[in-house]
Protein backbone atom coordinates (compact mmCIF):
# COMPACT_ATOMS: atom_id res chain seq x y z
CA UNK A 1 0.00 0.00 0.00
CA UNK A 2 1.69 3.27 -0.89
CA UNK A 3 1.46 6.62 1.11
CA UNK A 4 -1.13 8.32 -0.94
CA UNK A 5 -3.81 5.73 -0.20
CA UNK A 6 -4.46 7.08 3.40
CA UNK A 7 -4.93 10.43 2.07
CA UNK A 8 -7.86 12.16 3.10
CA UNK A 9 -9.46 13.64 0.03
CA UNK A 10 -9.78 17.40 -1.13
CA UNK A 11 -13.34 18.44 -0.27
CA UNK A 12 -14.95 19.20 -3.65
CA UNK A 13 -15.90 22.79 -1.89
CA UNK A 14 -12.39 23.58 -1.11
CA UNK A 15 -11.10 22.87 -4.67
CA UNK A 16 -13.33 24.91 -6.09
CA UNK A 17 -13.01 27.74 -3.54
CA UNK A 18 -9.12 27.52 -4.63
CA UNK A 19 -9.92 27.28 -8.46
CA UNK A 20 -11.94 30.56 -7.96
CA UNK A 21 -9.19 32.75 -6.28
CA UNK A 22 -6.81 31.51 -8.58
CA UNK A 23 -9.28 32.16 -11.62
CA UNK A 24 -9.70 35.78 -9.68
CA UNK A 25 -5.94 36.37 -9.59
CA UNK A 26 -5.28 35.56 -12.74
CA UNK A 27 -8.06 37.76 -14.21
CA UNK A 28 -6.79 40.77 -12.02
CA UNK A 29 -3.06 39.94 -13.31
CA UNK A 30 -4.64 40.13 -16.88
CA UNK A 31 -6.72 43.13 -16.18
CA UNK A 32 -3.39 44.80 -14.77
CA UNK A 33 -1.59 43.54 -18.30
CA UNK A 34 -4.11 44.95 -20.32
CA UNK A 35 -3.79 48.12 -18.08
CA UNK A 36 -0.69 48.96 -19.30
CA UNK A 37 -0.90 47.44 -22.63
CA UNK A 38 -3.61 50.19 -23.35
CA UNK A 39 -1.19 52.48 -21.33
CA UNK A 40 1.55 51.72 -23.53
CA UNK A 41 -0.63 51.54 -26.45
CA UNK A 42 -2.08 54.92 -25.75
CA UNK A 43 1.61 56.92 -25.31
CA UNK A 44 3.83 55.00 -27.61
CA UNK A 45 1.82 52.86 -30.50
CA UNK A 46 0.18 55.83 -32.60
CA UNK A 47 -2.06 55.27 -35.30
CA UNK A 48 -1.05 57.11 -37.93
CA UNK A 49 -4.74 58.11 -39.14
CA UNK A 50 -5.01 60.23 -35.46
CA UNK A 51 -1.83 62.14 -36.12
CA UNK A 52 -2.91 66.11 -37.20
CA UNK A 53 -0.36 67.02 -39.98
CA UNK A 54 1.55 70.17 -39.42
CA UNK A 55 2.82 72.38 -41.81
CA UNK A 56 6.54 73.47 -42.29
CA UNK A 57 7.37 76.18 -40.92
CA UNK A 58 9.92 78.65 -41.88
CA UNK A 59 12.70 80.70 -40.30
CA UNK A 60 14.46 81.36 -43.75
CA UNK A 61 12.02 79.96 -46.74
CA UNK A 62 12.77 76.70 -47.56
CA UNK A 63 16.42 76.65 -46.39
CA UNK A 64 16.28 77.19 -42.72
CA UNK A 65 13.47 75.30 -41.09
CA UNK A 66 12.04 75.55 -37.76
CA UNK A 67 11.77 72.47 -35.86
CA UNK A 68 14.48 71.12 -37.10
CA UNK A 69 18.27 71.17 -37.65
CA UNK A 70 20.28 73.06 -40.58
CA UNK A 71 23.93 72.17 -41.29
CA UNK A 72 26.38 75.78 -42.51
CA UNK A 73 29.54 73.77 -43.72
CA UNK A 74 32.26 75.15 -45.01
CA UNK A 75 36.51 76.22 -45.40
CA UNK A 76 38.01 78.04 -42.81
CA UNK A 77 38.34 82.11 -43.64
CA UNK A 78 34.58 81.86 -46.08
CA UNK A 79 32.93 84.12 -43.32
CA UNK A 80 30.84 81.38 -41.71
CA UNK A 81 30.40 83.22 -39.04
CA UNK A 82 29.79 86.67 -40.14
CA UNK A 83 26.69 84.59 -41.94
CA UNK A 84 25.97 83.46 -38.61
CA UNK A 85 25.55 87.30 -37.19
CA UNK A 86 23.65 88.87 -40.23
CA UNK A 87 21.15 85.86 -39.91
CA UNK A 88 20.83 86.36 -35.88
CA UNK A 89 20.46 90.49 -36.40
CA UNK A 90 17.65 89.63 -38.78
CA UNK A 91 15.86 87.52 -36.32
CA UNK A 92 16.32 89.56 -33.26
CA UNK A 93 14.83 92.63 -35.36
CA UNK A 94 12.58 90.85 -37.32
CA UNK A 95 14.18 92.08 -40.30
CA UNK A 96 13.44 90.48 -43.77
CA UNK A 97 15.72 87.26 -45.05
CA UNK A 98 18.11 87.86 -48.00
CA UNK A 99 15.79 86.70 -50.06
CA UNK A 100 12.99 89.11 -49.03
CA UNK A 101 11.38 86.60 -47.07
CA UNK A 102 9.58 86.88 -43.61
CA UNK A 103 11.99 85.66 -40.72
CA UNK A 104 9.73 86.30 -37.86
CA UNK A 105 11.10 88.07 -34.94
CA UNK A 106 12.49 86.61 -31.67
CA UNK A 107 15.46 85.82 -29.58
CA UNK A 108 18.80 83.60 -30.15
CA UNK A 109 21.16 81.95 -28.62
CA UNK A 110 24.72 81.75 -29.87
CA UNK A 111 27.44 79.35 -28.58
CA UNK A 112 30.66 80.14 -30.57
CA UNK A 113 34.01 78.04 -29.69
CA UNK A 114 36.07 80.38 -31.81
CA UNK A 115 34.95 83.59 -31.61
CA UNK A 116 35.53 86.13 -28.46
CA UNK A 117 32.60 86.97 -27.06
CA UNK A 118 33.48 90.96 -25.90
CA UNK A 119 36.21 91.62 -29.12
CA UNK A 120 34.62 89.47 -31.92
CA UNK A 121 31.15 88.58 -31.32
CA UNK A 122 29.65 91.93 -29.89
CA UNK A 123 31.19 93.94 -32.43
CA UNK A 124 29.92 91.49 -35.25
CA UNK A 125 26.38 91.52 -34.36
CA UNK A 126 26.41 95.56 -33.80
CA UNK A 127 28.00 95.78 -37.48
CA UNK A 128 25.05 93.68 -38.70
CA UNK A 129 22.45 95.79 -37.30
CA UNK A 130 21.45 93.62 -34.17
CA UNK A 131 19.15 93.71 -31.14
CA UNK A 132 21.50 92.26 -28.48
CA UNK A 133 18.84 92.98 -26.20
CA UNK A 134 17.18 89.54 -27.68
CA UNK A 135 20.57 87.90 -28.33
CA UNK A 136 22.10 85.58 -25.59
CA UNK A 137 25.04 83.23 -24.93
CA UNK A 138 26.21 80.76 -22.38
CA UNK A 139 28.98 81.85 -20.35
CA UNK A 140 30.74 78.37 -19.35
CA UNK A 141 32.15 75.02 -21.23
CA UNK A 142 28.71 72.82 -22.80
CA UNK A 143 28.98 69.36 -24.27
CA UNK A 144 26.36 67.32 -26.29
CA UNK A 145 24.13 65.59 -25.10
CA UNK A 146 24.91 66.18 -21.43
CA UNK A 147 24.24 69.68 -21.53
CA UNK A 148 20.82 69.46 -23.95
CA UNK A 149 19.00 70.14 -21.04
CA UNK A 150 21.14 73.39 -19.88
CA UNK A 151 20.61 74.64 -23.41
CA UNK A 152 16.89 74.41 -23.52
CA UNK A 153 16.43 75.65 -20.45
CA UNK A 154 18.76 79.11 -21.60
CA UNK A 155 16.51 79.10 -25.15
CA UNK A 156 12.92 79.17 -23.33
CA UNK A 157 14.16 82.14 -21.04
CA UNK A 158 15.68 83.49 -24.51
CA UNK A 159 12.40 83.09 -26.44
CA UNK A 160 14.78 82.04 -28.67
CA UNK A 161 13.29 81.27 -32.05
CA UNK A 162 17.39 80.49 -32.94
CA UNK A 163 20.10 78.37 -31.62
CA UNK A 164 23.79 78.39 -33.95
CA UNK A 165 26.64 76.38 -32.54
CA UNK A 166 29.95 77.31 -34.36
CA UNK A 167 31.44 74.82 -34.55
CA UNK A 168 29.65 71.85 -33.63
CA UNK A 169 32.41 69.41 -33.19
CA UNK A 170 34.01 71.63 -30.66
CA UNK A 171 30.61 70.38 -28.80
CA UNK A 172 30.64 67.47 -29.03
CA UNK A 173 31.45 64.93 -26.18
CA UNK A 174 32.15 61.93 -27.97
CA UNK A 175 34.03 61.00 -31.70
CA UNK A 176 32.76 62.87 -34.64
CA UNK A 177 33.87 60.37 -36.72
CA UNK A 178 31.73 57.84 -35.15
CA UNK A 179 27.95 57.58 -36.65
CA UNK A 180 26.36 56.00 -33.16
CA UNK A 181 28.04 58.27 -31.51
CA UNK A 182 26.94 61.14 -33.37
CA UNK A 183 23.35 60.15 -33.88
CA UNK A 184 23.25 59.62 -30.39
CA UNK A 185 24.81 63.21 -28.85
CA UNK A 186 22.10 64.91 -31.81
CA UNK A 187 19.09 63.13 -31.47
CA UNK A 188 18.39 65.02 -27.86
CA UNK A 189 18.99 68.10 -30.46
CA UNK A 190 16.80 67.82 -32.89
CA UNK A 191 14.34 66.83 -30.29
CA UNK A 192 14.48 70.07 -28.75
CA UNK A 193 14.41 71.66 -31.91
CA UNK A 194 11.02 70.22 -32.09
CA UNK A 195 10.07 71.08 -28.44
CA UNK A 196 11.00 74.81 -28.76
CA UNK A 197 9.85 75.27 -32.61
CA UNK A 198 12.93 76.68 -33.26
CA UNK A 199 15.39 76.33 -35.84
CA UNK A 200 18.90 75.03 -34.70
CA UNK A 201 22.11 76.09 -36.85
CA UNK A 202 25.25 73.20 -36.85
CA UNK A 203 28.51 75.16 -38.02
CA UNK A 204 31.18 72.42 -39.76
CA UNK A 205 34.57 73.11 -41.14
CA UNK A 206 35.19 70.77 -44.43
CA UNK A 207 37.37 67.87 -44.38
CA UNK A 208 40.09 67.17 -46.62
CA UNK A 209 38.93 64.23 -48.60
CA UNK A 210 38.44 65.63 -51.70
CA UNK A 211 35.34 64.20 -52.94
CA UNK A 212 33.10 65.88 -55.58
CA UNK A 213 29.80 65.85 -53.87
CA UNK A 214 29.26 68.28 -51.49
CA UNK A 215 27.04 66.16 -49.28
CA UNK A 216 30.48 64.28 -48.19
CA UNK A 217 32.71 67.19 -47.96
CA UNK A 218 31.58 68.04 -44.13
CA UNK A 219 33.84 67.05 -41.91
CA UNK A 220 32.92 64.73 -38.88
CA UNK A 221 30.51 61.14 -39.36
CA UNK A 222 27.89 61.36 -41.99
CA UNK A 223 25.13 60.78 -39.35
CA UNK A 224 25.81 65.14 -38.93
CA UNK A 225 24.43 65.71 -42.77
CA UNK A 226 21.91 63.05 -41.79
CA UNK A 227 20.47 64.59 -38.90
CA UNK A 228 19.87 67.86 -40.72
CA UNK A 229 16.82 67.99 -42.93
CA UNK A 230 18.55 71.20 -44.56
CA UNK A 231 22.31 71.84 -45.57
CA UNK A 232 23.93 74.34 -46.73
CA UNK A 233 27.51 75.54 -48.22
CA UNK A 234 29.36 78.45 -48.38
CA UNK A 235 32.36 78.65 -50.45
CA UNK A 236 34.61 81.45 -52.22
CA UNK A 237 33.26 82.28 -55.52
CA UNK A 238 35.08 80.12 -57.94
CA UNK A 239 35.61 83.74 -60.57
CA UNK A 240 36.57 86.43 -57.61
CA UNK A 241 37.96 85.30 -54.12
CA UNK A 242 36.74 88.82 -52.23
CA UNK A 243 33.10 86.95 -52.76
CA UNK A 244 31.36 84.22 -51.29
CA UNK A 245 28.57 82.04 -52.89
CA UNK A 246 25.75 80.44 -50.37
CA UNK A 247 24.39 76.79 -51.98
CA UNK A 248 21.41 74.48 -51.06
CA UNK A 249 22.75 70.97 -51.14
CA UNK A 250 20.53 69.06 -48.99
CA UNK A 251 16.78 69.34 -48.19
CA UNK A 252 14.27 67.00 -46.95
CA UNK A 253 11.45 69.48 -46.85
CA UNK A 254 11.16 71.10 -50.13
CA UNK A 255 13.13 71.72 -53.33
CA UNK A 256 16.34 73.26 -53.36
CA UNK A 257 16.75 76.92 -52.92
CA UNK A 258 18.84 79.26 -55.14
CA UNK A 259 22.25 79.74 -55.02
CA UNK A 260 23.11 83.38 -53.67
CA UNK A 261 26.28 85.37 -54.05
CA UNK A 262 27.52 87.74 -51.15
CA UNK A 263 30.23 90.15 -50.46
CA UNK A 264 31.92 90.67 -47.05
CA UNK A 265 32.56 94.44 -46.52
CA UNK A 266 34.54 96.72 -43.86
CA UNK A 267 31.64 97.68 -41.35
CA UNK A 268 33.58 99.89 -38.51
CA UNK A 269 36.11 97.37 -36.90
CA UNK A 270 34.79 94.23 -37.97
CA UNK A 271 32.70 92.64 -41.51
CA UNK A 272 29.20 92.81 -42.46
CA UNK A 273 27.27 91.52 -45.46
CA UNK A 274 26.06 92.70 -48.62
CA UNK A 275 24.15 90.42 -50.19
CA UNK A 276 23.91 90.28 -54.17
CA UNK A 277 21.33 88.46 -55.36
CA UNK A 278 21.23 85.06 -57.31
CA UNK A 279 23.74 83.39 -59.46
CA UNK A 280 23.90 79.85 -61.41
CA UNK A 281 26.86 78.09 -59.33
CA UNK A 282 25.85 74.73 -58.07
CA UNK A 283 26.69 73.04 -54.76
CA UNK A 284 29.38 70.97 -56.56
CA UNK A 285 30.81 73.49 -58.63
CA UNK A 286 32.29 75.14 -55.35
CA UNK A 287 34.55 72.57 -54.14
CA UNK A 288 36.51 72.11 -57.09
CA UNK A 289 40.34 72.74 -55.45
CA UNK A 290 41.99 76.32 -55.71
CA UNK A 291 44.27 75.05 -57.74
CA UNK A 292 41.86 74.22 -60.29
CA UNK A 293 40.60 78.02 -59.60
CA UNK A 294 44.08 79.37 -59.65
CA UNK A 295 45.24 77.03 -63.19
CA UNK A 296 42.01 78.53 -64.50
CA UNK A 297 43.22 81.99 -63.02
CA UNK A 298 46.43 81.86 -64.74
CA UNK A 299 44.93 80.72 -68.43
CA UNK A 300 42.96 83.90 -68.38
CA UNK A 301 46.25 86.02 -67.75
CA UNK A 302 48.55 84.08 -70.16
CA UNK A 303 45.57 84.32 -72.52
CA UNK A 304 44.98 88.28 -72.30
CA UNK A 305 48.71 88.77 -72.85
CA UNK A 306 49.10 86.87 -76.12
CA UNK A 307 45.51 87.69 -77.14
CA UNK A 308 45.62 91.80 -76.77
CA UNK A 309 49.62 92.04 -77.42
CA UNK A 310 48.66 92.29 -81.08
CA UNK A 311 46.54 95.51 -79.96
CA UNK A 312 42.76 96.49 -78.63
CA UNK A 313 40.15 93.95 -78.49
CA UNK A 314 36.17 94.37 -78.29
CA UNK A 315 35.14 92.93 -74.99
CA UNK A 316 32.28 90.83 -76.42
CA UNK A 317 35.13 89.44 -78.66
CA UNK A 318 36.67 88.61 -75.82
CA UNK A 319 33.60 87.24 -74.68
CA UNK A 320 33.03 85.03 -77.51
CA UNK A 321 36.21 83.17 -77.00
CA UNK A 322 36.57 82.65 -72.98
CA UNK A 323 33.76 79.58 -73.54
CA UNK A 324 35.05 77.26 -75.45
CA UNK A 325 38.40 78.13 -73.29
CA UNK A 326 36.30 77.02 -69.98
CA UNK A 327 37.34 80.56 -68.78
CA UNK A 328 34.28 82.23 -67.17
CA UNK A 329 33.72 86.08 -67.35
CA UNK A 330 34.64 86.75 -63.83
CA UNK A 331 37.64 85.55 -64.08
CA UNK A 332 38.49 87.33 -66.77
CA UNK A 333 37.81 90.30 -65.35
CA UNK A 334 39.88 89.36 -62.23
CA UNK A 335 42.71 88.61 -64.64
CA UNK A 336 42.31 91.83 -66.21
CA UNK A 337 42.43 93.65 -62.89
CA UNK A 338 45.21 91.81 -62.10
CA UNK A 339 47.18 92.73 -65.44
CA UNK A 340 46.20 96.23 -64.91
CA UNK A 341 44.40 95.98 -68.56
CA UNK A 342 42.45 98.84 -68.92
CA UNK A 343 39.29 99.65 -70.96
CA UNK A 344 37.67 102.22 -72.83
CA UNK A 345 34.53 102.82 -74.76
CA UNK A 346 35.01 103.74 -78.47
CA UNK A 347 32.20 105.52 -80.27
CA UNK A 348 28.94 106.65 -79.58
CA UNK A 349 25.80 105.36 -79.05
CA UNK A 350 24.36 101.37 -80.19
CA UNK A 351 27.42 101.39 -82.42
CA UNK A 352 30.08 101.90 -79.56
CA UNK A 353 32.18 98.85 -78.09
CA UNK A 354 34.71 98.17 -74.64
CA UNK A 355 37.99 97.75 -76.03
CA UNK A 356 40.63 96.25 -73.88
CA UNK A 357 44.40 97.35 -74.24
CA UNK A 358 47.17 96.04 -72.17
CA UNK A 359 49.59 98.70 -70.99
CA UNK A 360 52.51 99.86 -72.22
CA UNK A 361 54.79 98.70 -69.28
CA UNK A 362 52.59 95.10 -69.33
CA UNK A 363 53.98 94.76 -72.76
CA UNK A 364 57.51 95.44 -71.53
CA UNK A 365 57.18 93.14 -69.00
CA UNK A 366 56.16 90.27 -71.15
Amino acid sequence: MQPEDFAEPIPVALHKSVEREQSIAMGSLNDTTKEKSQHRESSEFIRLSEVTPKKVEWLWQVRIPLGEITIIDGDPGVNKSVLIADLAARVSTGAPMPDGSDGGLGGVLLLGAEDSVSKTLTNRLRAAGADLEKIWTIDRPVTLPDDVNLIEEYMFKANARLLAIDPIMAYLKSDANNDQSVRKALTPLKRLAERANAAIILVRHLNKSGARHSLYRGSGSIGIIAAARSGLLIAKDPADDHLRVLAHVKSNLGPLAPTLLFEPRAAGSDVNIRWLGPCDYKPDDLLRSSSNRDGKFEMAKTWLIDTLRAGPVAQRDLEEHIASLGISMRTLIRAKSALGIVSERKGFGTGSSVYWTITATLDDDV
